[in-house]
């Protein structure tokens, strides 16, 4: 297990306001995408896009930690079926 860097866990706590969730990964291109997620439900908000459920709309961000989990399945699972043959 590799400990993360005071600069990741503030990364992390700073995602996670957006998010609504700690992020598990802070590579460039998850960071990037949290990013965009983050920007699409202020721009909502701003929008006057609310449903509702509390402050900032919580039910457009309720199944996300649902959708990155099914995107790193999928990831995990192709990069799986790639090294297969390796193992035969």
């Amino acid at each position: 297990m590799v400990a993360s860097s005071e600069q990741d866990k503030r990364l992390r706590a700073e995602l996670a306001q957006g998010l609504g969730y700690f992020p598990a990964s802070v590579t460039a291109e998850d960071v990037a995408r949290y990013r965009h997620q983050i920007a699409e439900r202020k721009a909502r908000g701003e929008a006057g896009e609310r449903d509702g459920w509390g402050p900032g709309g919580y039910k457009w961000r309720q199944w996300d930690h649902l959708k990155e989990e099914r995107r790193r399945t999928e990831i995990e699972a192709q990069g799986r079926a790639s090294v297969a043959d390796l193992y035969e």
